[in-house]
């Protein structure tokens, strides 16, 4: 990324819309649009005035937004172009911006202005992470995931205990140049306390936050139960159409189908596999073992299981290996009483499980499923909640393991300069959530995840 260059793209989602924008940042955005309109620009920052653009031999009204340096998102002069969304007006209006080589500029690359405000100081990187989150959600679970990284949460979480170790280091580096000075700095009982706040920190900032699943990802969810529990019956209705063979005879699913199903805060998979039977065996190579097999593999890789149990049926099914999320009594048209108390919970270790009854035939029950795994699938009150990705996660575990490195130093009677580096080590990995010292080739995978214009 050269800061001396301008660059320019398209900023509004592809398609036809009432306005489309345009976006230019850098040391020549306000030349080039004092060659692009009539009026004088106006001196202050944040202006917004509209405006005939001259282009092309096209005369194009428009509304120009101007945010100068250093205020603006990208930290440099930058400068925004409304025009009517008109594809092919707004691509011969880029390659009029892209032909001014006399003034540095070029298309965008992925991310760049976002880039930017991150080297001119306007976000740190776990911010500008949050940015490309909004960008590509798919649910409000992700939405609201992004917003809380762009508003700097994480980072006010993890500079807490960097602001501890950095006074705590502080105190050890000048009880190591006052080293034959018969004065103690920081007594070994204070030292260790740090340590263990620190690590406390952490460890609840681990502890609090959900895990980020890759940008578009969709919570599998899986319908577990005996032979003819209703499995297939529940997911066509889920599905909207016969995404599976249902039939009164036992036994019709063998291998796992799979729907895309929309609830109201995102799109879940959800996963039928075929029932299971008690005394099944998963050794063998008959189809009745490979059933078993693959259906038990399913359930090991899926966010949530599923437990689907006829009203009728007042046992549990074979044990699937994970115990049960949620469970759907089917059939409930057939037991007016029990369909009457959809309220009804079956125990099962570690305590009750919710449940919900339904009609997959009568679609009784159905808003009530949906609303049900809906709350599986994103949560009851995901605002409540940070979350991390992977490159986060493990910077945070890297600092704890340093923190338990000093503390095994301190008990053993180590060497002060040993402690001073691993405190040091803690710093490092605070600083890379932050993106203060995060290696160039973190940098790229960050900001290629960007769409161009943002």
């Amino acid at each position: 990324m050269n800061s001396d260059e301008t660059i320019v793209a398209v900023s509004s989602a592809v398609g036809s819309a009432a306005r489309m924008i345009v976006r230019t940042s850098g040391p020549a955005a306000l030349t080039l649009l004092a060659d692009l309109v009539r009026d004088p620009v106006p001196a202050d920052g944040g202006s917004a005035f509209p405006s005939h653009l001259a282009f092309s031999g096209v005369f194009c009204p428009a509304w120009v937004y101007v945010f100068r340096s250093p205020a603006s998102y990208s930290g440099e002069d930058l400068v925004e172009y409304h025009l009517p969304g008109n594809p092919v007006l707004v691509e011969m209006f880029v390659s009029h911006l892209r032909g001014r080589h006399d003034l540095q500029i070029r298309a965008a690359e992925p991310g760049e202005f976002t880039a930017r405000a991150y080297f001119n100081g306007r976000m740190d990187l776990t911010q500008a992470e949050g940015v490309a989150a909004v960008v590509a959600a798919q649910s409000e679970q992700q939405e609201q995931a992004g917003r809380r990284l762009m508003a700097g949460e994480l980072a006010r979480r993890i500079r807490e205990p960097a602001d501890l170790i950095l006074a705590t280091l502080a105190l050890v580096e000048v009880g190591i140049d006052f080293s034959d000075e018969d004065v103690t700095f920081l007594p070994i009982d204070d030292l260790l306390s740090r340590i263990d706040q620190c690590r406390n920190m952490l460890s609840s900032l681990l502890s609090d936050s959900a895990r980020f699943k890759p940008l578009g990802y969709e919570p599998t969810l899986i319908l577990v139960g005996r032979p003819n529990a209703g499995k297939s019956t529940l997911l066509n209705a889920l599905a909207g159409y016969e995404r599976a063979v249902a039939s009164a005879t036992a036994g019709t699913t063998r291998d796992a189908l799979t729907a895309r199903i929309a609830l109201e805060r995102g799109y879940v998979r959800v996963v039928d596999v075929a029932g299971l039977e008690e005394g099944l065996t998963v050794v063998g190579d008959d189809i009745k073992s490979q059933m078993t097999r693959r259906a038990l593999d399913e359930i090991a890789r899926a966010d949530r299981v599923i437990l689907v149990v006829p009203v009728d049926d007042a046992a549990l099914p074979v044990d699937a290996g994970r115990v049960a999320d949620l469970v759907v009594r089917t059939k409930c048209d057939t037991v007016p009483a029990v369909a009457a108390d959809a309220s009804q919970r079956l125990a099962s270790p570690p305590g009750p499980i919710p449940t919900v009854a339904v009609s997959a035939l009568t679609g009784q029950g159905m808003d009530a499923l949906r609303r049900r795994l809906d709350e599986q699938a994103f949560g009851r009150d995901e605002a409540a909640t940070l979350t991390l990705n992977a490159r986060h996660e493990a910077a945070i575990l890297a600092a704890d393991q340093a923190l338990v490195q000093v503390r095994d130093l301190v008990e053993a009677g180590g060497a002060v300069e040993l402690v001073a580096a691993e405190l040091w080590e803690v710093l490092a990995q605070t600083g890379r959530v932050l993106g203060q010292v995060t290696p160039d080739e973190i940098l790229d995978e960050v900001f290629s995840r960007f769409c161009i214009g943002k």
